[in-house]
C-alpha cells in the first residue's frame, strides 16, 4: 500500500512552513489541496465520473486503509 513512513519528521512539508517550503523547491508559492479537492482534481477530466470502478487510494492521507493492514 504505498511507502509506508513511520514519523512524521521524516515529510519536509512537516518541517517547513508554506512560504518556506515553496522557497526550497524553488516555487513562487504553495497551497495544499483537501483530500476532497484532490480526488476532484484528478477526476475531472474523467469521462464517466460516475463509474464505481474508478477510484483513487487516499489512505496515506486519511489513514482509512481499504484493507485491514498488518504493519
Amino acid at each position: 500500500m504505498g511507502i509506508n513512513i513511520s514519523t512524521l519528521e521524516e515529510l519536509i512539508a512537516n518541517k517547513l512552513s508554506p512560504p518556506l517550503l515553496a522557497k526550497h523547491v524553488g516555487a513562487v508559492s504553495l497551497e495544499y489541496l483537501s483530500v476532497d479537492g484532490l480526488v476532484q482534481a484528478v477526476r475531472q477530466n474523467i469521462a464517466n465520473k460516475e463509474d464505481a470502478n474508478i477510484g483513487h487510494c487516499t489512505a496515506c492521507l486519511t489513514g482509512e486503509y481499504p484493507e485491514n493492514l498488518q504493519w
